[in-house]
């Protein structure tokens, strides 16, 4: 029973985590500066010159969104890992269909609550 106490704590912390660290806004600038490449890249109007000076640009913003990410979902494996070095069980539980089922209603569960509660 413990375990799935720890269950639920962890996928609270990891939406948490999610929405106050903003990770689906950097997926989108990824989404957006990718395809700015793209154009720039592609487009035959731009100068050899511009397009020096704008890829490298965007590659770094490429590269700190992505950084930002990764380190978003390290955080999430920690919550996760914490929980997993307080009780062994919670490993066993965390990759069962059980346990991934009922992190998946928990982590739903909770999500509409936030939105009724806290009028997101």
């Amino acid at each position: 029973m413990v375990d799935y106490v720890y269950l639920v704590v962890a996928c609270v912390l990891s939406i948490e985590l999610f929405l106050r660290l903003k990770f689906m806004s950097y997926v989108n600038s990824i989404g957006r500066n990718s395809s700015k490449v793209f154009h720039v890249i592609i487009s035959s109007n731009i100068s050899d010159h511009w397009k020096e000076k704008m890829v490298p640009v965007y590659a770094f913003i490429l590269l700190k969104n992505s950084l930002l990410i990764l380190g978003i979902l390290f955080l999430i494996i920690l919550v996760f890992s914490s929980f997993i070095v307080l009780s062994s069980k919670v490993l066993a539980l965390i990759l069962s269909v059980t346990g991934v089922v009922v992190s998946i209603i928990i982590s739903l569960t909770y999500l509409k609550l936030r939105v009724i509660f806290l009028n997101e």
